[in-house]
């Protein structure tokens, strides 16, 4: 079976697993006993840092409008992308167990967040089932992600590594996929330069496999069709 198909089928392979986690309602029901208008909000510029390795966690963030991303350095001095969160998502919801956060957090673009405080959410959780059952069902559907990026960092050519990360993150019709990210993001989610992938995606329409509007790629057929 190919890689694509084989993932794609895999995404969600366990009762139970919704195809609406990323609903608004799923995503802010575990912190739902808090007031919202009490929170404090955040600005951040582009490339501005949220907080850095090493920092101790006082809150997670609601992304109310723009993008995060998560990266660390090397001991080289190379900049790997962890992984982005777009509006409407929580951001770093894991680092609510930690003492401290294990890499930085950077607006890619000029990004408004909701601060929750992480002592505020773990009483929330440890008071009510209903906040602590939504809250599993978003760190499952983080799991299930961060399962798909193993999965695709696994595929060695370039070509089928980019065309896989398009059909996982295709729209309903399976074939338009609309760019959330800036393409050095997405390369660096995908373990590859800017550049390379740059000329994979120049490849892949010069071959009439993608077609390129703006930041929207339209898939017209499968590698080797």
């Amino acid at each position: 079976m190919p890689a694509i198909a084989a993932i794609s089928q895999n995404a969600c392979d366990w009762p139970g697993c919704p195809n609406d986690w990323n609903s608004p309602s799923v995503l802010m029901n575990p912190m739902l006993l808090l007031d919202q208008q009490a929170l404090e909000r955040r600005s951040l510029a582009r490339n501005e840092v949220l907080f850095r390795q090493g920092d101790k966690v006082a809150a997670i963030y609601f992304v109310e409008a723009g993008r995060l991303r998560l990266e660390r350095r090397t001991f080289d001095g190379r900049l790997l992308v962890l992984g982005t969160t777009p509006a409407g998502e929580f951001f770093v919801v894991a680092a609510l167990f930690s003492d401290t956060f294990h890499c930085d957090a950077v607006a890619a673009e000029p990004s408004q967040l909701r601060v929750y405080p992480k002592a505020a959410v773990l009483n929330v959780l440890r008071t009510d089932p209903t906040s602590a059952m939504s809250f599993l069902t978003l760190m499952a559907h983080q799991v299930m992600e961060l399962r798909q990026r193993l999965e695709l960092m696994k595929v060695r050519s370039a070509k089928e590594r980019v065309m896989l990360y398009l059909d996982l993150n295709a729209e309903s019709d399976r074939r338009t996929v609309n760019l959330r990210c800036q393409l050095q993001d997405i390369a660096g989610e995908l373990g590859l330069t800017r550049e390379a992938l740059y000329r994979t995606l120049a490849s892949l329409e010069q071959a009439s496999v993608i077609e390129r509007t703006g930041d929207r790629i339209l898939l017209k057929k499968s590698l080797g069709a």
